[in-house]
């Protein structure tokens, strides 16, 4: 059973300020809060009636959480989510000069 938007704002707001260490149980439980929230406040959650409906947060606690989990996210397609760079087959290595 996945937490309540209540539950999951709750502990992202008690590590807001003092993230928990990397690789922790509570790292994991505040990562999969803040996803949550992120989530639910960008349109994420149903109603009974299955219609989208989006939690409104502030602005500023938005761009909190948001530079947040931008920090902790491994991305190994850098900053494109889509993986457009190197990844599409180019030799980046460096070469010695001939």
């Amino acid at each position: 059973m996945s937490p309540t938007f209540e539950d999951a704002l709750e502990v992202v707001l008690r590590h807001l300020d003092c993230p928990p260490a990397e690789g922790t149980p509570d790292d994991e439980a505040f990562l999969t809060a803040l996803n949550a929230v992120l989530v639910a406040s960008q349109g994420g959650l149903d109603n009974e009636d299955g219609v989208e409906q989006a939690i409104v947060i502030d602005d500023d606690l938005r761009t909190r959480l948001e530079a947040i989990a931008h920090r902790r996210r491994l991305n190994p397609f850098g900053e494109h989510p889509d993986g457009i760079g190197p990844t599409l087959g180019m030799d980046l290595r460096v070469k010695p000069p001939q």
